[in-house]
């Protein structure tokens, strides 16, 4: 099993990230494909927190 360093996750969102634009430039923001590459860099992005901040309690 792969070990997960918040380095990896970092290049992960900026990847992600430059994919969301990408679609949503060619799509809208609100249109279904861009809402779920949003969804997986939230996901991405809440990794990367607990991963830097594992004591730390996250709240909603």
């Amino acid at each position: 099993m792969a070990v997960i360093t918040a380095e990896t996750l970092h290049h992960a969102i900026e990847r992600k990230r430059d994919e969301l634009y990408k679609v949503a430039s060619q799509y809208s923001w609100t249109s279904p494909e861009v809402i779920h590459i949003s969804q997986e860099l939230d996901k991405l992005i809440t990794r990367h927190v607990l991963l830097k901040h594992p004591d730390e309690q996250l709240t909603s």
